[in-house]
């Protein structure tokens, strides 16, 4: 049997690093299913090695509640050679206080532990926002679902390109579409804030938040 949880986590500070970037770090403004299933598998205390071979079982997603600023920090790299020094910039995309609302879908004994280890803050590692030093700030209303429920329409979280049907905008929205990778090609991922999207096909959501599988797929 499986079941579904939902929590809304807080973090001052979060970078969660597009893939195909190398130098300049750009940002999702949300994490993508596999950050999320590795955010729950380290309140388990799994290792990289289960993590990469349990991660299959389970789907996942996240909603942006709201984000206070989008910082660019700018470091520069001295690289020391024998008779020259080499130096160039590099840029980090801050996200500033996002609050998300995290998804999980497995089966019931994870799923109930994770509930029970969420209620009790047992955490075996602390969860971060991408880079380690960027750990939750709070995580709270943690809440379990027997089933799912299926819509063509999202709010406020992100969808593959090839589901993709229109969208609804204001003055206020914030629509990214970046690239991510799946088995060594690159795809797209459409993803806003104060955004309705509307899908060619329905997906599965808990507390509207739609789970795809570590790999963005249905």
């Amino acid at each position: 049997m499986e079941r579904g949880l939902t929590v809304d986590v807080l973090f001052d500070l979060a970078h969660f690093r597009v893939h195909t970037t190398m130098k300049s770090r750009t940002s999702y403004i949300m994490p993508l299913p596999t950050t999320v299933i590795g955010f729950f598998f380290a309140i388990l205390g799994k290792s990289r090695d289960e993590y990469i071979k349990e991660r299959t079982k389970f789907k996942a997603g996240a909603k942006l509640l709201e984000i206070k600023g989008v910082c660019r920090e700018n470091a520069q790299l001295l690289k020391l050679k024998r008779g020259k020094e080499d130096r160039t910039t590099e840029e980090l995309i801050i996200l500033f206080r996002p609050r998300y609302r995290f998804a999980i879908w497995g089966n019931n004994e994870t799923i109930d532990e994770l509930y029970e280890r969420i209620n009790e803050y047992n955490f075996e590692f602390v969860p971060y926002a991408g880079i380690n030093d960027f750990i939750f700030f709070d995580i709270e209303n943690p809440k379990l679902y027997d089933k799912c429920e299926k819509t063509n329409e999202i709010e406020d979280s992100y969808i593959p390109q090839n589901l993709f049907s229109s969208l609804e905008m204001t003055e206020n929205s914030i629509v990214y579409n970046l690239p991510y990778v799946y088995s060594g090609l690159p795809k797209t991922v459409i993803m806003g804030l104060n955004v309705k999207f509307k899908l060619k096909e329905k997906v599965n959501v808990i507390g509207g938040v739609p789970l795809y599988d570590c790999f963005l797929r249905l």
